[in-house]
């Protein structure tokens, strides 16, 4: 990393070597880097060996305990008391924005890994460091550093997408496995969470028949690689963001079968892993009805998953998102859902003309706030957790901000400004 000793010799133990990173790391004021918590009572399956990585999983999937974990869920609860993954300074955008706040790295740039620190450098160990330096900030930094540390200490969702190095599929296995074997090391023992966005990331809004057809091919060995690098390791998939919230184009355009069938493609490959838990998009209360939706839930090979989730690229208040998560439940023999409540804490922003600009400013709005927290115990019996199925801060690609997927600071200190956990406008205010 940053020192080596010129004259050391080439039989000191690995110990030994660790050791004097960790010294030379310290001296510089650079947090030194540790591996999480060796309470972890779960294997440890992402321990790095070169670019891949072993995998002590059992091949035999244990349906009342999907994700291996160390205590066996509630019946039909499969997060149940889960602990999801947290990314640290080298990879994770909130802790990367932090990072540079203090100085460390300040010339790359935000999003991009900071060779300050190890992949397996945890927000644990880095937020310690920046406890000590906060007395020492100015008042204006420190703000900043408080802020985002609210969307630093939750859960981050991953993301494997059709621009993954390239959105080849040697590109996206490599992508799949740099997460599990690297970036992963981070927090150990936890699950991740992963979404995907390959069809409207490529095919977009609304796609032709035939261009469905076109990128079949592709997509399956998109798919095939991503299940091929995730073998017999625990995770949770978000599949494929805006796939039905957006859909509404295809329908009219007769393309809808055709985007179902890609959708039961990736389902059955993802779902079918042994410790993976899935969950499909199906939209937002605001734009498709519940009959709509469960119909093509159900068509998408619904039954194979956990269940759906909500709110992914809106801002909807997690109520309403309840309300509707239910009709669909009722009409999908009673699927549990994932409510997304990375930024809705205030609610959306209305537009005036529905009908040509959509139902909500998506253009990153101002003025809204984080949502709920995650957590896998909500409160609402088909309500499995509320969750960020989308990093707060990432950019929209509009409304001033840089490129849709882009972390921008500035956004995500305003969100935390604003956070609330309040889950609807009739609630009680619940800063946080």
């Amino acid at each position: 990393m940053f020192f080596a000793k010129r004259h050391l010799r080439s039989q000191l133990s690995l110990f030994r070597k660790l050791l004097v990173l960790l010294t030379a790391l310290t001296a510089v004021g650079v947090p030194a880097v540790l591996t999480a918590s060796a309470s972890a009572t779960v294997p440890k399956a992402h321990a790095a060996s070169g670019y891949g990585c072993s995998d002590p999983y059992s091949s035999v999937h244990d349906p009342s305990n999907p994700l291996m974990l160390a205590t066996a869920p509630p019946a039909g609860d499969p997060l149940g008391g889960a602990s999801f993954f947290v990314d640290g300074p080298r990879h994770g955008l909130a802790a990367g924005a932090i990072a540079h706040l203090l100085g460390i790295d300040t010339h790359t740039p935000l999003g991009h890994p900071l060779p300050s620190f190890t992949d397996s450098e945890s927000w644990a160990t880095f937020s310690q460091y920046v406890a000590r330096r906060l007395p020492g900030l100015s008042s204006v930094v420190r703000y900043k550093v408080e802020m985002l540390e609210k969307i630093a200490f939750e859960p981050e969702t991953q993301r494997i997408s059709a621009y993954s190095e390239g959105g080849s599929p040697k590109g996206i296995y490599g992508q799949t496995v740099k997460l599990f074997c690297h970036n992963f090391t981070a927090d150990p023992g936890a699950i991740p969470i992963v979404n995907t966005y390959f069809l409207h990331g490529t095919l977009h809004g609304c796609p032709t028949p035939a261009a469905i057809n076109a990128y079949r091919p592709k997509f399956k060995r998109q798919i095939d690689e991503i299940a091929r690098a995730t073998g017999n390791r625990p995770v949770v998939w978000l599949l494929e963001l805006d796939y039905l919230g957006s859909s509404s184009c295809i329908a009219h355009h007769g393309s809808l079968p055709g985007w179902e069938s890609l959708m039961r493609f990736e389902v059955q490959k993802l779902a079918g892993l042994p410790h993976a838990v899935t969950y499909i998009e199906a939209g937002y209360s605001d734009s498709n009805s519940p009959r709509y939706t469960a119909r093509a839930l159900n068509r998408s090979d619904l039954r194979l998953t956990q269940g759906f989730y909500t709110n992914d690229t809106h801002l909807q208040w997690t109520t309403n998102e309840i309300g509707w998560g239910e009709k669909v439940s009722r009409l999908t023999h009673g699927a549990h859902f994932i409510v997304s409540t990375s930024q809705n804490g205030r609610g959306p922003k209305l537009n005036r003309h529905r009908v040509t600009q959509g139902v909500e400013d998506l253009c990153n709005p101002p003025g809204r706030g984080l949502g709920p927290k995650p957590t896998t115990d909500p409160g609402f019996p088909n309500v499995d957790a509320f969750l960020w199925a989308i990093v707060p801060g990432n950019s929209s690609g509009c409304g001033g901000g840089p490129h849709g997927g882009v972390f921008w600071a500035a956004r995500a200190v305003g969100l935390a400004s604003r956070a609330q956990g309040k889950l609807g406008p009739t609630y009680a205010t619940d800063a946080y």
